[in-house]
């Protein structure tokens, strides 16, 4: 059979991470090689295929399409498979991702036919088999057509992944990056996280475990990627100072030179200066930090298990060791102006070069207890939950104004002097493809602020 799979472009409502972000759809390679020696296979990116759907459905003619997507594709995704409908009635439609996973019942749709719930790289290729008729049970994890969800009759979970042929993003492979790294390629080292931060989803699509790949495994798959910026997408990379360790130590064994962007912990990097600053040595250029507040009262409230004042050590840190930090952090819905100008001011008194503030966006099933009527846009709203739009009502100020104060404060600390002369270590064309994309967002900005 032809199965077509197909990432969808973000909705045009949604503040758009694809203008300074775009990454391969890692999922879809996987799921693609595992079925590759039964089937024809092939992969359509739209956010760089500029194809209408109808253009691609033409090209391809699949027997299959699957779509996979984030809360935010919710609708999109629907549309999707009801353009597929209206091309061909027997093109089978399959959806998938890590929203439908939790939420299934939200892409309830009379054109979408299968929704991939529980374990995509065990139950997807049983459901080819299935509707190959190679195999005649249906897979558990899978959900019918309005087929509702039962929690007590899907599979343990299984952390199974393959390493992924990654052929069939050749086309678009020199259109990924994230922000300065250029030509990125992405790596699945471990599934969720050990820690308990109550607003985290990535702990939600792990059932609250934490399991990690084999490291020999792990670095096979290195050695099969020919990009030389790696983006290690793991919830959280260090978490182990032995499995950092063992790390580090295959890289130097086979000899890898590559350029790392992970994600970690302020209070692993306090403790581990001498541990990152070798990691540093071979490769590590990048650490996002989910630093959340530099409020210890705020911090306890998302059990995020940190100071202020650990805080402010890792910015020491990674200054000390010139690894650059992306800072992520959670605008309360009652900060005052006050609160705005007083993380403006840390952020650039430590340093920190490139920030990503996310207003407060309590999501579904996972442990942050929110009363939903202090929300603003409705859960049905999806292309809304983008983890940049106000959901909640702010306490203090307008929503417009509240918009104001997060793009006031990305421009005074992403683009003070200091920072732009540290970026001119860039190449040229990652500038201007940042500010460019910059620009894009900044305009999505005002655009809500004059829709209020």
């Amino acid at each position: 059979m032809k199965v077509l799979f197909l990432r969808p472009q973000p909705p045009m409502e949604t503040i758009g991470l694809q203008h300074v972000m775009i990454v391969e759809p890692l999922e879809l390679e996987i799921l693609a090689t595992l079925i590759e020696d039964s089937h024809q296979v092939s992969i359509a990116d739209c956010i760089i295929d500029n194809r209408s759907i109808n253009e691609i459905l033409n090209s391809e003619i699949p027997d299959i399409l699957c779509v996979t997507g984030y809360i935010t594709h919710t609708d999109l995704m629907k549309l999707v498979c009801k353009e597929a409908k209206i091309f061909n009635s027997k093109i089978v439609t399959i959806v998938g991702g890590v929203h439908i996973e939790s939420l299934p019942e939200t892409i309830d749709s009379e054109y979408i036919d299968y929704r991939v719930v529980r374990n995509a790289t065990r139950t997807f290729p049983q459901l080819i088999e299935y509707l190959a008729k190679i195999k005649t049970d249906f897979p558990s994890g899978v959900l019918r057509k309005y087929e509702k969800l039962m929690p007590e009759t899907l599979p343990k979970f299984d952390f199974f992944v393959p390493i992924p042929n990654r052929k069939y993003l050749e086309k678009y492979r020199n259109s990924y990056f994230y922000v300065f790294h250029d030509k990125v390629a992405l790596l699945k080292t471990s599934f969720g996280c050990p820690y308990q931060c109550n607003f985290c989803y990535c702990r939600t699509i792990a059932g609250n475990q934490y399991v990690e790949r084999e490291l020999s495994v792990v670095i096979q798959e290195l050695l099969s990627i020919n990009q030389k910026e790696i983006y290690i997408i793991d919830d959280n990379f260090l978490v182990s100072k032995k499995r950092l360790t063992e790390f580090m130590d295959l890289l130097e064994k086979h000899n890898i030179r590559k350029k790392f962007l992970i994600y970690g912990r302020a209070d692993f990097i306090v403790e581990n200066e001498i541990l990152l600053n070798r990691f540093k040595h071979l490769g590590l250029r990048t650490i996002i930090v989910g630093f959340e507040s530099f409020d210890t009262g705020e911090l306890s409230k998302l059990n995020k298990e940190t100071t202020s004042e650990i805080n402010t050590q890792t910015m020491a840190v990674l200054n000390r060791i010139g690894v650059d930090c992306y800072a992520s952090i959670i605008a309360m819905p009652e900060w005052s102006k006050s609160d705005f100008e007083k993380i403006t001011k840390q952020m650039i008194k430590l340093k920190v070069r490139f920030l990503n503030i996310q207003p407060l966006t309590p999501l579904e099933k996972t442990d942050f207890r929110f009363d939903d009527t202090k929300l603003i846009v409705q859960r049905t709203e999806f292309a809304k939950w983008d983890l940049a739009h106000i959901v909640v009502q702010p306490e203090k100020m307008s929503v417009s104004d509240y918009y104001k104060q997060i793009l006031r404060t990305y421009e005074r600390v992403v683009f003070r002097p200091a920072n732009l002369i540290h970026h001119l270590k860039y190449p040229l064309k990652m500038q201007i493809k940042l500010m460019r994309g910059v620009q894009k967002v900044r305009k999505q900005y005002i655009q809500k602020m004059g829709n209020l």
